[in-house]
């Protein structure tokens, strides 16, 4: 009897259910939210790097630093969205909102576009950030929430706030074998292996990394033995110690690279980087002539 009543039961409940109860998707139920690190997306392999999640205060960071093209004007970022539903065959707009965490100022940053293209299952808020002289010693933050447009509905809640930061920083060399390696490379100092600081300065040294590429000497995968280590280099990144370069006289073909990148700088600009610091301030960086 009971078997009986429970089997009655459940066909009223299927009966009562109409085709209309039945979620079906469409694309009005189409959402966005953005990439965390674990997902996969063309883009995010080029800017990986500068990607995490936290899931404690559900927000993807993004960071970039002027420092992979220290002298470039602006940079365009893609901070990646990820599709929820079908793909369509036209291109949907993102709605977003600027949150009150932001504290880049007006003038140094623009969104270019908020976009999942046409047939894609990804997409992306692009960023154009611009260096501005304060980026040199601040960090400008970002935060973007992504809310609901007429095409995208904003996705879950963890995943709907991008936290995005830049700079320009560079750390300067505080131990003398970093020293002697700047002022073997830039003109000013007497002597090419002096250990003054007297004529640093941050655009030099940037300039220094642009020229060479030095950005990993604390990596001992890359450099090996000669690698700077935390204990004793405190992990500097941006100049070998002087001696790797002094004994085999290679520091005469860096300060050669640095002259024609600067050189290089020169013709685009229409005018010389000048030192922003140091007794040189105001002056054009120079490599040394040996």
């Amino acid at each position: 009897m009971k078997k009986l009543l429970y089997l009655s039961l459940l066909l009223l409940v299927v009966v009562g259910c109409s085709k209309d109860d039945v979620d079906v998707y469409n694309e009005e139920n189409a959402a966005v939210r953005f990439v965390t690190s674990g997902t996969s997306w063309p883009r995010v392999e080029l800017e990986m790097g500068g990607i995490s999640y936290s899931s404690n205060e559900w927000l993807l960071y993004n960071n970039f630093t002027f420092l992979d093209d220290p002298m470039a004007t602006q940079h365009d970022y893609d901070i990646p969205l990820v599709l929820i539903g079908k793909t369509s065959s036209r291109d949907r707009k993102v709605a977003y909102s600027i949150e009150p965490e932001t504290t880049a100022p007006e003038g140094s940053y623009e969104i270019v576009e908020a976009v999942i293209p046409a047939d894609s299952l990804y997409g992306h808020i692009r960023v154009r950030v611009f260096n501005v002289e304060e980026l040199s010693d601040s960090t400008y933050e970002l935060r973007i929430r992504l809310t609901s447009s007429e095409d995208l509905a904003a996705g879950p809640k963890q995943y709907i706030t991008d936290h995005f930061s830049w700079n320009n920083q560079i750390t300067a060399p505080s131990n003398n074998n970093h020293i002697r390696t700047y002022n073997m490379l830039v003109a000013g100092m007497a002597s090419f292996i002096s250990t003054s600081m007297a004529c640093y300065s941050p655009n030099a040294l940037r300039a220094i990394v642009a020229a060479t590429g030095w950005d990993d000497w604390d990596d001992y995968d890359v450099h090996g033995t000669q690698y700077n280590n935390a204990t004793t280099y405190k992990s500097y990144k941006y100049l070998p110690r002087y001696t790797w370069i002094y004994t085999d006289q290679s520091y005469m073909g860096y300060a050669a690279k640095l002259r024609d990148w600067l050189k290089s700088y020169e013709e685009k600009n229409g005018s010389p980087l000048l030192h922003d610091a140091g007794n040189l301030k105001g002056k054009p960086v120079e490599a040394r002539s040996y």
